[in-house]
């Protein structure tokens, strides 16, 4: 009789099935980058560019590959069409590793050209990269890098925690005012007669409640440590996992729906001790 560990295994299809759904969110996301205008054919050519202190990107701008593709338009095009092929193309063979490989590769060069040309190293674009690799390796391999990923999801949160906590954040009483302030005063300036504008309103004109919801969010962020040392509340997580960027795209006006694809690692973390090599 099969316990209930040996239920949860994985078996060849819902492995694959695991694999759809995260291409298929990935693909989400980068219908999302056509529609806001950040594919690399979208970019006009850029020749401003932010390499930071990033050894990785300053390789690739030495090799002048960023360069290369986003300054011929077909070029860039075909780079952008090649993205999106991969990608859906895992969806109907999930099992070919070698596009996966040449899916990670493409996005690879996708993510420095993002965050050289957009002038900010963003994190949003971080659990694209790393959550197709670990369908490159088999059986045990792949629940321990899966599993790695859900440790990554777990900091992410955790280290949002503690930069709140060391640097004082929670106990400014205008923290939550602020974040709206400083995120949506463009929204509220131009869209002044819309329903949510006056639903901002309110929150502005009853900092008290803002408040406190910003600390709720502080407080659940914070909860997250304790995913390093059980696995029993993995449910709770996934939902505060999804809450979360609910709440920084209402309040801050920034969408991490990529964020949501390491949340699947909370639905399906299993043991490893026990799977056949």
């Amino acid at each position: 009789m099969k316990n209930k560990f040996q239920e949860r295994y994985f078996s060849a299809d819902n492995r694959k099935s695991l694999c759809r759904i995260v291409f298929g969110m990935i693909l989400i996301h980068l219908i999302f980058s056509a529609f806001a205008n950040t594919l690399v054919h979208q970019l006009q050519s850029p020749v401003l560019k932010f390499a930071y202190v990033d050894p990785v990107f300053w390789l690739m701008h030495l090799l002048h590959i960023p360069e290369l593709i986003s300054s011929h338009y077909y070029l860039a095009l075909l780079f952008d069409i090649s993205l999106f092929t991969c990608c859906i193309a895992v969806l109907f063979f999930p099992e070919k590793k070698w596009i996966i490989s040449l899916f990670i590769i493409l996005y690879f060069v996708y993510y420095i050209i993002f965050n050289s040309f957009g002038a900010h190293h963003t994190h949003a674009l971080i659990p694209v990269l790393i959550a197709p690799v670990p369908f490159l390796f088999s059986k045990k391999n792949f629940l321990l890098s899966w599993e790695a990923l859900r440790y990554f999801l777990l900091f992410s949160y955790s280290a949002a925690f503690f930069w709140k906590l060391f640097r004082f954040s929670w106990l400014n009483n205008n923290q939550g005012i602020l974040i709206i302030k400083k995120n949506l005063t463009p929204y509220l300036y131009f869209n002044s007669d819309t329903f949510l504008a006056r639903i901002y309103v309110w929150f502005l004109d009853n900092p008290g409640f803002t408040n406190i919801l910003f600390l709720t969010g502080f407080l659940i962020e914070g909860f997250f440590i304790i995913g390093f040392f059980t696995k029993k509340f993995d449910l709770l997580l996934f939902a505060f996992s999804v809450i979360l960027p609910i709440g920084f795209w209402f309040f801050a006006d920034a969408l991490f729906f990529e964020q949501l694809i390491l949340s699947l690692t909370l639905l399906t973390v299993y043991p490893t001790d026990k799977i056949e090599k």
